[in-house]
């Protein structure tokens, strides 16, 4: 009879065996990604069509990313990223590839490379490949990242400061939604203003903390930063259990600006490019979000959910505080179970300001299969072309953001629209994929 000892490692290979299988499979779809690439490239450049740089690649790249991620249906972010590691992989770095087919490293080591191997010059790039890899065959990612840190000083022609100006350029900041009605927002920047910025949150957090206060220091540092970028909106920044003391933008720089604050160096002679402090906003100018409410929500008969655009569903208790404070409303009259718009009815070319406003509660985001732009930030497209006698009416005008709306206007992917709100599109592999609004949430 077999004992626990032996069970135990009878699990132990199998898992191993399965890891090392997923290797393999990761390995044979870097593969495929990178054909679908150079197929996607040569299709480009036979139609003579412009390679312009999308996001660090070419045209074939991002043909590449938008069939990928309809296919695989992830983000066009994602498949842009897995476009690029396959391409370096399969081009420049057979070796790291045949170690994932071999099992020998996984896949998660196997990005983890392909990032530092695009920190350094693609000459000096074999000699950290030969440097790394056996690092990363027997040790951990997060190891392996250490290693690599100093031996990029070692291999990298340029100096750390020349390394950083060029990195702080891509500095940005990303919103990813969350479960239950909360989202992650990050921010790339130098290490130097993210170590001052958690220093600061941290000291006004702690300079809040009273006896009767119930918010955690987690809670109050991030309720510092919520008021520091939304002073005075009206935005219900705060959420606090207790008796805990709301404060102000201006009071919070103060519990900050303490005697270990960094202090602003002025300009920098070598760096034009760069100002001290920061850009200050165009007067009159305020940051606007659209928060569909259903009326009997708002009137607190009932607790459906609101929509907030480019998220979904959030709280209807936050809503109504939202409304509260809102310096405007924008009715639109809907019916109360299916919440269609029961009067919109004009077709000129010009798109009608109350259907520009109905259409973007529709659509909520552009309507390319898997893109979550929010409709604010896009294009009104007529899906059958004005041109080609396309009315101007809510069953032939949906919202596609820049880069989707080029891809039709060069001809690259095809939409229609065979009912209102459904779209159907075409990609440049000729495969069809259809997409449908959300169903009216109350």
């Amino acid at each position: 009879m077999a004992t626990a000892a032996q069970h135990l490692e009878e699990a132990l290979v199998e898992l191993a065996r399965l890891e090392a299988e997923k290797a393999r499979l990761q390995a044979s779809v870097v593969t495929a990604v990178e054909r679908v690439r150079s197929l996607m490239e040569h299709s480009a450049h036979e139609r003579d069509l412009p390679g312009r740089p999308q996001r660090g690649g070419n045209l074939g790249d991002t043909l590449a990313a938008a069939e990928v991620a309809c296919l695989l249906r992830i983000s066009e972010r994602s498949a842009f990223l897995l476009v690029q590691q396959a391409r370096v992989l399969c081009a420049y770095h057979p070796d790291t590839l045949a170690a994932l087919r071999s099992g020998r490293i996984s896949w998660a080591h196997a990005a983890a490379l392909v990032r530092e191997y695009a920190g350094v010059p693609a000459a000096t790039a074999s000699a950290v490949e030969a440097a790394l890899l056996p690092v990363a065959i027997d040790t951990t990612t997060t190891k392996l990242a250490y290693q690599a840190r100093r031996l990029r000083d070692r291999y990298h022609p340029e100096v750390l400061d020349d390394r950083a100006r060029h990195a702080e350029a891509r500095r940005r900041v990303d919103m990813e939604p969350a479960d239950d009605a909360m989202a992650w927002l990050s921010v790339y920047l130098p290490a130097t203003s993210a170590s001052a910025i958690d220093a600061q949150l941290t000291a006004a957090a702690r300079h809040l903390q009273r006896p009767a206060e119930r918010r955690t220091l987690t809670q109050l540092r991030t309720d510092v930063l919520v008021d520091l970028l939304l002073p005075g909106v009206g935005f219900p920044a705060k959420v606090s259990d207790g008796a805990g003391v709301g404060m102000r933008a201006a009071s919070v720089a103060g519990y900050a600006a303490g005697p270990d604050a960094g202090t602003d160096p002025g300009p920098d002679p070598d760096r034009p490019e760069r100002t001290a402090g920061p850009t200050p906003l165009p007067d009159g100018l305020r940051a606007h979000i659209n928060v569909t409410v259903p009326v009997l929500s708002l009137l607190g008969v009932d607790d459906a959910p609101a929509l907030l655009e480019g998220y979904g569903p959030i709280p209807a208790e936050l809503a109504r505080r939202l409304a509260a404070h809102a310096p405007s409303f924008t009715r639109l009259l809907t019916h109360p179970e299916t919440g269609v718009v029961l009067s919109v009815g004009r077709t000129t070319y010009a798109v009608p300001a109350d259907l520009k406003k109905w259409l973007r509660v529709r659509d909520r985001t552009c309507r390319h299969p898997g893109c979550n732009i929010p409709a604010a930030r896009c294009e009104l497209d007529h899906t059958r072309p004005w041109a080609h006698d396309g009315p101007t009416s809510h069953d032939n005008l949906a919202h596609l953001c820049r880069k989707h709306h080029a891809f039709k206007s060069e001809g690259l992917w095809h939409y229609d629209q065979p009912r209102p709100g459904v779209l159907t599109a075409i990609s440049a592999g000729g495969r069809t994929y259809t997409t449908e609004n959300d169903e009216p949430p109350f």
